[in-house]
């Protein structure tokens, strides 16, 4: 059970997102200002972030003490934060809303609430100075330019892809997308860029020029050959403008290609200030683990969790499904309201033959009806199980599953294994 602080937080939910940064500033400046004295890479992207900050924290954590910030949590909320594999304990996150819930909801009534990612964000910060941590690397939540993480100054920064999303906060086209990703670029602080798409990359390009900041493309500058992708993992050799390296994944799918080639970029530069060889990157890559991306959670049955979320993501997912041979399976399905379920769907058409639709327990979550109805517009066979766990050992009968559609289901699937 945890602990009602936690809870507290929860209920900053109500409040929304909040797409401004002065509150943000005003909350952080009330505890000195924590990461003024502390290094980062930031992290911004729509899908790809969280792989991109699992390998650059893999690769720096060989050598120093590094922080880890990433949202949101698959089951515990200490996930969101981490140092060195270690997550923040309960102790603190008692001490932390305790010590400052008093001023939370003082600025609630003198201007408006921290909402729950500002306070969240302020903690990890305050918790890695508090740790005295060498290095932090930083998700960004959602956007980037107006996001709570951009009150920071990085040593690099980085954008994985640019896809439609969030539309009502970010804008409805890639070029409006893009600008609110780049929001995070700082002068003089390089940029590495995953995203391939000239709209979007050209908008990035420009705000990088305006702001001085290096701009380094991985399209551009990488390449990589000797490809081999199996269920147990990726190989290739990574060529980048320094060096060639002996690469080794047990994160699967092409895409990630470019998110290590993101990840490797951004050590690369980083690099100049830290002491980071060749073997830490290799190293680091190897070891890296991310929960929900393409994870094999159980052999027999095969059941894969994956933590696609939008129809690019899912677009991703059918073509890593496609490329190991995956077919004729079932998919194990929900999704938060706010997401386009019929555009998100149509990526499974010839790689799935079954859903099974069920609702997550979540506030946000979409009503099963529209589930169900969606998904038989487009799938013959489609059973609706109210109950995630229910719907999981439903699954579980068949040869192969893969669970997809929200973060938030997955937490309640690994519960349900657990």
């Amino acid at each position: 059970m945890e602990p009602k602080e936690i809870e507290y937080l929860y209920n900053l939910r109500r409040f929304g997102m909040k797409m401004d940064l002065s509150i943000m500033r005003e909350f952080i400046a009330i505890m000195d200002n924590p990461h003024e004295s502390l290094r980062f890479a930031h992290i911004a992207g729509t899908n790809g972030k969280g792989s991109v900050s699992s390998f650059l924290y893999s690769i720096m954590k060989r050598r120093y003490t590094v922080g880890l910030y990433t949202s949101p949590h698959l089951v515990r909320f200490n996930e969101r934060i981490v140092v060195n594999d270690v997550e923040i304990d309960d102790a603190y996150i008692v001490s932390f809303v305790s010590k400052y819930r008093p001023i939370i909801d003082s600025l609630a009534h003198e201007m408006r609430n921290p909402t729950f990612f500002e306070v969240t964000t302020a903690m990890a910060l305050k918790y890695f100075f508090d740790k005295n941590v060498d290095f932090a690397v930083l998700e960004v939540g959602l956007g980037g330019r107006l996001d709570a993480t951009n009150i920071v100054s990085p040593d690099v920064s980085a954008i994985t892809s640019i896809d439609i999303e969030h539309t009502k906060v970010l804008g409805s086209t890639l070029p409006k997308i893009a600008r609110e990703k780049a929001g995070i670029i700082k002068r003089n602080v390089p940029v590495v860029v995953g995203e391939h798409k000239k709209i979007a990359t050209n908008v990035i390009k420009k705000i990088a020029e305006h702001r001085n900041a290096p701009y380094h493309n991985v399209n551009d500058e990488c390449h990589y050959s000797d490809f081999q992708m199996n269920l147990n993992g990726m190989r290739f050799t990574l060529f980048t403008p320094l060096r060639e390296y002996n690469i080794h994944t047990n994160m699967l799918g092409t895409h990630q290609i470019r998110n290590i080639m993101t990840a490797v970029r951004m050590a690369e530069l980083l690099s100049e200030n830290y002491t980071i060889k060749k073997s830490d990157i290799e190293c680091g890559i190897s070891d890296a683990l991310w929960r929900a991306r393409f994870e094999i959670v159980r052999r027999e049955p095969l059941i894969i969790f994956d933590a696609a979320h939008n129809p690019a993501g899912a677009r991703v997912l059918s073509n890593t499904m496609r490329a190991l041979g995956i077919r004729h399976s079932t998919l194990l399905f929900s999704m938060l309201a706010d997401k386009d379920i019929g555009e998100y769907l149509k990526k499974f058409r010839g790689v799935v033959d079954e859903i099974i639709v069920t609702e997550i327990p979540y506030y946000r979550k979409m009503p099963m009806a529209t589930l169900k109805s969606a998904a038989e517009s487009l799938f013959s066979r489609v059973i609706a199980v109210q109950n995630p766990c229910e719907a999981l050992h439903l699954a579980m009968k068949r040869s192969t599953v893969v669970a997809t559609g929200s973060i938030y289901l997955l937490g309640e699937l690994y519960k349900c294994l657990q």
